[in-house]
């Protein structure tokens, strides 16, 4: 392929194409596997700066 800017867009666009197709497959293949259980609930806790949720 001869180096033009048509060239490298294309390459581009494939690159991405073929990018989405790969995370497409990967979240196919985990919709079959089972959430872990959460052993305690969080809970939210508005005494840290980030808002971060707290265990317990």
């Amino acid at each position: 392929m001869t180096h033009t800017k048509a060239g490298r867009t294309k390459k581009a666009h494939d690159t991405e194409r073929r990018q989405r197709e790969r995370e497409l497959v990967e979240a196919l293949e985990r919709a079959d596997e089972a959430e872990p259980p959460l052993e305690d609930p969080l809970e939210f806790d508005p005494s840290r700066e980030d808002g971060a949720a707290t265990d317990g």
